[in-house]
């Protein structure tokens, strides 16, 4: 037991480092080749590209402000989560012991005490929202799985140093080596977590709005026979936001998600999307998505659109109107 106890705290922990690094590393090149593969955002100016990769760290689109409080408590969280481990006195002080003899001004620990509180205080919301809401908001066990990996080190940190449960022989023993396990899962995670663009095939009608103003060209569509298909590409993707916020249905989100083949999958797309595509009466070509026309269809039915027209793509319709004005002057 002494030996895996050891382990866990030293060899282990620099193994966790290594692919911490390493990932990261590997994660950023492919985002760099990938985005500067991609002539549109290479074109923009480096200001436009500047304020395009701020959604890296702030994603700002229409949801926040639908739902500011919720916004304002994922961002505490995220925040939270980088500023404690990097500037807690103890988390310095054994850098400081260590071979490399860091040191940096730490953050006062009363500081730190209330972020680690706001931290499990927003994984209890998140984990009780999941569960009560699971159907609505498609909860999936990965989900469940990273906000507990997420709570986890910093439950076990506040016990830590508190010396809350030293009473018990158990946690008074191995407090210390879950509290160190438990980090290292959480910065394995980071590796293999992707926030992601989804499409809800409730809401979705196939606009391709949020292809057209992807900035990075994450996302793209491709009418192929009957289908149009929508890809994405996570090591493109800035999570900027823009996909919410331009998204006329309100069908496009962000999640995160936790898969190792997505570390792994680097040149394909994953098809995210499929929609039918309507068939023009007049010439037979697939003209528009069937969704997006059933939508037209409802509207049509109070008497804002005039149905016939639903029917045929623009080159008939042109064709159409100009035979009407040639009856009509005849």
């Amino acid at each position: 037991m002494g030996a895996i106890l050891y382990f866990i705290e030293t060899t282990l922990l620099w193994i966790v480092a290594v692919v911490l690094m390493t990932g990261l590393a590997w994660r950023l090149t492919i985002f760099v080749v990938a985005i500067r593969r991609k002539r549109q955002f290479t074109r923009q100016g480096s200001w436009q590209r500047l304020v395009s990769l701020t959604g890296i760290l702030a994603p700002f689109h229409r949801a926040i402000l639908a739902k500011p409080a919720y916004a304002a408590l994922r961002y505490t969280f995220h925040a939270c989560l980088f500023i404690i481990p990097i500037w807690f006195s103890g988390h310095i002080y054994l850098w400081e012991e260590s071979r490399f003899e860091w040191y940096w001004s730490p953050l006062p620990d009363i500081w730190v005490d209330w972020m680690t509180l706001a931290v499990l205080g927003a994984c209890a919301y998140l984990l009780v929202r999941r569960i009560v809401r699971a159907k609505r908001l498609k909860t999936r066990p990965s989900d469940i799985i990273l906000i507990v990996t997420a709570a986890l080190p910093f439950l076990s940190g506040y016990l830590l140093t508190h010396g809350q449960l030293s009473d018990i022989p158990f946690f008074d023993s191995y407090l210390w080596y879950l509290h160190v396990f438990s980090a290292e899962i959480m910065l394995l995670m980071i590796v293999l977590l992707f926030c992601r663009t989804h499409l809800s095939k409730e809401r979705c009608v196939g606009c391709a709005a949020c292809v057209e103003n992807c900035p990075t060209e994450t996302l793209e569509f491709n009418d192929r026979g009957p289908d149009r298909l929508f890809k994405y590409s996570h090591f493109q993707c800035i999570c900027c936001g823009n996909c919410v916020t331009v998204c006329p249905e309100q069908a496009a989100g962000l999640r995160h998600d936790l898969h190792p083949k997505h570390l792994f999958r680097i040149v394909s797309k994953t098809e995210i999307r499929r929609v039918e595509m309507k068939i023009c009466k007049g010439c037979g070509v697939r003209f528009a998505p069937m969704p997006q026309i059933d939508k037209l269809y409802r509207k049509a039915q109070s008497g804002k659109i005039e149905i016939d027209t639903l029917d045929f793509c623009r080159r008939c319709k042109n064709l159409r109107v100009g035979l009407q004005n040639q009856n009509q002057a005849k």
